[in-house]
């Protein structure tokens, strides 16, 4: 086998090599990529039950929020009539009472005005 040979077999050789080296990482790669298509398939099956979870929340959530509109509402109306109620309630108690004090007052000037003091002279001023 002269030189050249010896050269054409060993580029042989090492091209064979590179082509099965390549070969195997082509197949490894197709697995590679067929793993990441069946983790894709999985993940979209997942994210799309998890986004008709969230929607469900959210209409819950709106379901909620118009409950706690309408209780606001009804407290709100509560509220409203209490203060008239309250407000009706103090002007039937606090007038008459204030006019009961203001007459007992009236009274007891009355009768210190009129009451004879016990050190007084008889006969005039």
């Amino acid at each position: 086998m002269t030189l050249s040979q010896g050269v054409d077999l060993a580029l042989t050789v090492a091209l064979l090599v590179l082509v099965i080296a390549v070969a195997v990482e082509l197949a490894r790669l197709r697995e590679v990529a067929m793993s990441l298509g069946a983790t894709l398939g999985r993940l979209q099956s997942e994210m799309s039950r998890l986004v008709d979870e969230v929607a469900e929340l959210v209409d819950d959530a709106g379901e909620d929020v118009s409950k706690f509109g309408t209780l606001l509402d009804a407290a709100n109306a509560v509220t409203s009539s209490m203060g008239s109620a309250s407000k009706l309630a103090y002007t039937a108690v606090a007038s008459p009472v204030v006019k009961a004090k203001a007459l007992r007052a009236g009274m007891t000037k009355l009768v210190a005005v009129f009451k004879p003091e016990s050190g007084s002279r008889k006969g005039g001023r």
